[in-house]
């Protein structure tokens, strides 16, 4: 039975792809156009708008600065058209497909909320050529993070990077919900009946919803626009739009020029600035990680690589708003819920997301328009796609394989980010240099989980031996130990599967190959891209280089089980060996991770 039952394994084949073959992105089924696809004009144009309209709802970071520093409208006017040009450029660095910049990827920018308490404190402190020159100091840091991010590889796991996704969306769908009901934490309470602008979001969410449950395929390529546009054009008939603050603006203006006056800088604020820099590349090292998932239908692991230029391309962006008068900026995770949400995350729609930011660099009285408009309906825009971020954020969570340690990290990290939520006023009573560390949700349990990631690396083993002997119980020993150490070291499930199966197959050729009465070593040595299998042990060599052999030959001489055990092996090992050392033969099984 034993016979047969390894004559129909190997008619049928490994029902995944062979292991050893170099793994292509494959574009997922949702997705319709892809990173290197080039969509049709309109829609390259389409889709620009949109990533536009939500990024400018970043832009009340700027304003409130600006208002710190007591700055005029005619300043106001220069610093918005000099972000806006800062995005233009961002955007445009972050989108590049190259070996040194760009993140390969759709990838908007954005200003980030949290470099906003210090770049606040830096208004007051010095005014705008202090702000200036903090904000180019932070992207040099995030400049220095970027070229050193592939050494930090092994302290920012898959399981870490999924749970950045996670909250990300969280608290983009908690933003959205503010701006739609006016709600910013959990101990506020809602009035009986509802604002019209409440009534507003949440009719513009269900329609969203409905467009992208029931609506026609190609319809999802603009429901971000159609319900956005829908609801600003209701918002202004409700009066949600202040149209008179725009009358006074005009429609272009001259190129805007950095002011003569130099940047200056503060030590005291570094270490608060460095502090955000950090934080800032943390979250963006999640928006990068689930550009590539959603991009690969057999995402296994984040491409450093990308991530590195990602993180250059954005600290190179931050130095070029600082110069022209701007704030902190980063990647959008809505953009990346966006992407999701369209399936369109071709690079060219980034291109065009920047030719529009520079183009609305000039056009004051457009900008004003956008960021006049309701809040509501940006808030609609914002939970709903959150939701895409959240999942995606689950699925790269469970990926791997979890143990006790692994459970804690994420757990701790958890219950820090919802603590965030749930008692901002602990957190806003913190000194101010500690500030961007817990300035939001995101960073908070960020920042606790790869510190309890950092502590529980500490005894964990890149090698681990077991010894086992011939039998029944050596296969499930085996497989209890190859799935406990999968835990530890957070591998792909799909892989320690793989091995399982192959030490199985691997431990039934020495029941025939084995010296009697002696036992076996095994050894498994990992790290994030390999998973060894070494199998020590006395007796006859395994032979691998032999043909299948037949029916024949098998009921003939039971032996010949070892020759068809070694092609059952090869199908699930990337790379199978074998050698002798002394007396002992080694059997030494590869896996790709």
């Amino acid at each position: 039975m034993e016979i047969i039952e390894k004559l129909l394994r190997l008619w049928r084949g490994p029902v995944e792809e062979p292991a050893g073959r170099k793994r292509r992105s494959v574009k997922p089924s949702e997705i319709t156009y892809g990173i290197d696809d080039k969509p049709p004009a309109y829609v390259v144009w389409v889709a620009a708008i949109q990533h536009v309209l939500l990024a400018s709802v970043t832009t009340i970071f700027p304003l409130l600065v600006l208002e710190a520093a007591h700055a005029s409208h005619q300043t106001v006017l220069e610093v918005m058209s000099g972000s806006l040009l800062a995005l233009g450029f961002g955007t445009i660095l972050l989108c590049l497909k190259s070996q040194d910049l760009g993140s390969s990827s759709l990838m908007p920018a954005a200003f980030s909320g949290v470099y906003f308490t210090v770049t606040v404190v830096a208004a007051k402190q010095g005014g705008l050529p202090l702000v200036a020159g903090m904000t180019i100091f932070a992207g040099l840091v995030q400049l220095l993070i970027g070229y050193g991010v592939q050494r930090l590889r092994p302290f920012l796991p898959t399981e870490i990077a999924g749970f950045a996704m996670l909250m990300s969306g969280l608290t983009l769908g908690v933003i959205g919900f503010n701006l739609m009901t006016g709600v910013s934490a959990a101990i506020d309470t809602m009035n009986p009946s509802m604002g019209t602008g409440a009534l507003l979001g949440v009719a513009c969410l269900l329609v969203m919803i409905a467009l992208y449950v029931w609506g026609v395929a190609r319809l999802r390529l603009y429901v971000i626009l159609i319900v956005l546009a829908g609801g600003y054009a209701a918002g202004a008939a409700l009066g949600l739009v202040p149209f008179n603050e725009v009358k006074s603006a005009s429609l272009f203006i001259e190129p805007p020029m950095p002011k003569p006056s130099w940047p200056t800088f503060a030590v005291d604020l570094m270490l608060p600035f460095a502090i955000a820099a950090i934080a800032t590349s943390l979250r963006a090292i999640g928006d990068f990680t689930s550009m590539q998932k959603i991009n690969d239908s057999r995402w296994q692991r984040a491409d450093m690589g990308s991530i590195r230029r990602g993180l250059i391309s954005n600290g190179i962006g931050m130095m070029i708003g600082g110069a022209l008068g701007s704030v902190g900026l980063s990647t959008s995770s809505s953009s990346v819920g966006l992407s999701v949400t369209t399936g369109v995350t071709s690079r060219s729609v980034g291109f065009a997301t920047g030719v529009v930011f520079i183009v609305l660099a000039f056009l004051p009285a457009v900008h004003e328009l956008i960021i006049l408009a309701p809040r509501p309906v940006f808030g609609a825009a914002l939970v709903f796609t959150s939701c895409f971020i959240i999942v995606n954020g689950m699925q790269a969570m469970v990926s791997r394989l979890m143990d006790a340690r692994r459970t804690l990290v994420i757990s701790v990290g958890l219950l820090l980010s919802f603590s965030r939520f749930l008692f901002p006023a602990f957190y806003q009573s913190a000194p101010d240099y500690l500030q961007p560390a817990v300035a939001s949700p995101l960073v908070v349990g960020l920042i606790g989980a790869l510190l309890l990631n950092l502590v529980f690396r500490i005894g964990i083993k890149k090698s681990v031996t077991i010894v086992v002997a011939p039998g029944a119980d050596a296969l499930t020993k085996l497989e209890k130990f190859a799935e406990h150490q999968g835990g530890v070291w957070g591998a792909r499930r799909d892989v320690i599967d793989r091995a399982v199966r192959a030490m199985i197959e691997t431990s039934e050729c020495l029941d025939l190959l084995i010296e009697p009465g002696t036992s076996a070593k095994v050894t498994m040595t990992f790290d994030e891209f390999w998973l060894d299998v070494l199998v020590e042990y006395e007796g006859k060599p395994l032979i691998t280089s032999a043909a299948a052999p037949s029916a024949e030959e098998l009921f003939a001489d039971e032996s010949q089980l070892t020759r068809l055990g070694a092609i059952m092996i090869r199908r699930q090992a990337t790379k199978l060996t074998t050698d002798t050392d002394g007396a002992m033969q080694r059997i030494h099984l590869g896996f790709e991770h």
